[in-house]
């Protein structure tokens, strides 16, 4: 009788176990699915800033000012967030100096600016590029995937020094270009601006929270 009590005890004991461990997974399960999602990307919001934050107009403006003819990155407009910055390697100019260099992984980073909270929300990916050869010359196509780096990116450098004949007559050369393509010639100048201005800087690590559809969820 006893033995046949130690047997109900420990079945339950280790139903009582497996049931446990059923909980954790499935919890588990859905902290892994809510993170995916992003809603435990910190927001901002909590940290104020010492400098008296400027109207999202102006901020808008000081961002789009950073574009130069001079430098291998653009910012535009974008259609779901507030602002798309990337390389310009749709521009014949460029994309010749990013093939001659071996040029592969694309980059690119959304911005929203949430006025409410006075913070710039900054997400990065990775692409990569094809160089497909065409009746004007080699021209690139970039593919950004599910599988493509996502979030927050540390470093990503590439380097790029041409050099060109100064004058014929002394068969001289000089050097015509010299650019780092390092994802940080992108993020820094942006990044500067915003905390200029008063804003926080938010790296987050899921796309839908540069969506002005996260805007209207947080209201």
């Amino acid at each position: 009788m006893r033995n046949r009590s130690l047997e109900i005890l420990d079945a339950g004991s280790i139903g009582l176990i497996a049931g446990i461990i059923g909980l954790v997974g499935a919890a588990f399960g859905l902290y892994a699915m809510l993170w995916g999602l992003g809603f435990f990307d910190y927001l901002g919001g909590k940290r104020p800033s010492a400098i008296t934050p400027i109207s999202r107009q102006e901020l808008v403006e000081n961002i789009l000012a950073l574009n130069d003819d001079s430098k291998p990155y653009r910012i535009t407009r974008d259609v779901n967030s507030d602002f798309l910055a990337e390389w310009k390697i749709a521009e014949a100019k460029w994309y010749g100096i990013f093939n001659k260099n071996g040029l592969n992984e694309a980059y690119r980073a959304f911005i929203l600016l949430d006025e409410s909270r006075h913070t710039a929300r900054y997400y990065e990916e990775l692409g990569s590029i094809n160089w497909t050869a065409g009746l004007q010359g080699v021209i690139p196509s970039v593919t950004y995937t599910q599988t493509s780096f996502h979030g927050r990116i540390l470093f990503q450098k590439e380097w790029a020094v041409g050099y060109g004949m100064k004058e014929e007559s002394h068969a001289s050369w000089e050097k015509v270009y010299d650019y780092k393509f390092d994802v940080n010639e992108i993020h820094d100048p942006i990044a500067s601006t915003v905390k200029k201005a008063g804003w926080e800087w938010v790296p987050v690590t899921r796309k839908r929270n540069v969506t002005y559809a996260s805007l209207q969820a947080s209201e």
